[in-house]
């Protein structure tokens, strides 16, 4: 059994010391060790564990850590809030093709986005 543990454990320190550890555990302390190891390594992979904070097999193993609890969450998705439409001269196009506006030939920015913005309102008036 401590072959097939090896082989799943990530940090390949100490083999021998990490096999007496393993040999000195009980033999559903084995099993245990074994069925919460994949768990434990989807935790580290989630959280993108540098190898070097991974402890050594031995150490995992002589402090139970196959007892911890490990929850295992959902990735964070750092959403950005949307942009409005005048925070750029794109949005500010695309907005004004949403609505029917077109600009004028030589109007600035400025004045495009206060004829989106009235008809806009326009429009939330007749909702």
């Amino acid at each position: 059994m401590f072959e097939t543990f090896w082989a799943l454990y990530p940090r390949k320190v100490s083999k021998r010391v990490a096999q007496r550890k393993f040999e000195a555990l009980k033999k559903d302390e084995q099993q245990q060790a074994l069925k919460a190891l994949p768990n434990h390594v989807a935790y580290w992979k989630s959280k993108n564990t540098e190898m070097e904070f991974i402890c050594h097999a031995s150490t995992w193993l002589s402090q139970y850590r196959f007892e911890d609890e490990i929850v295992i969450e959902e990735p964070k998705v750092n959403k950005r809030p949307e942009l409005p439409f005048y925070a750029t001269e794109e949005l500010t196009m695309k907005k004004a093709n949403e609505i029917g506006i077109t600009p004028y030939a030589g109007e600035g920015w400025a004045a495009l986005r206060m004829r989106i913005s009235n008809k806009i309102k326009e429009l939330e008036a007749h909702l």
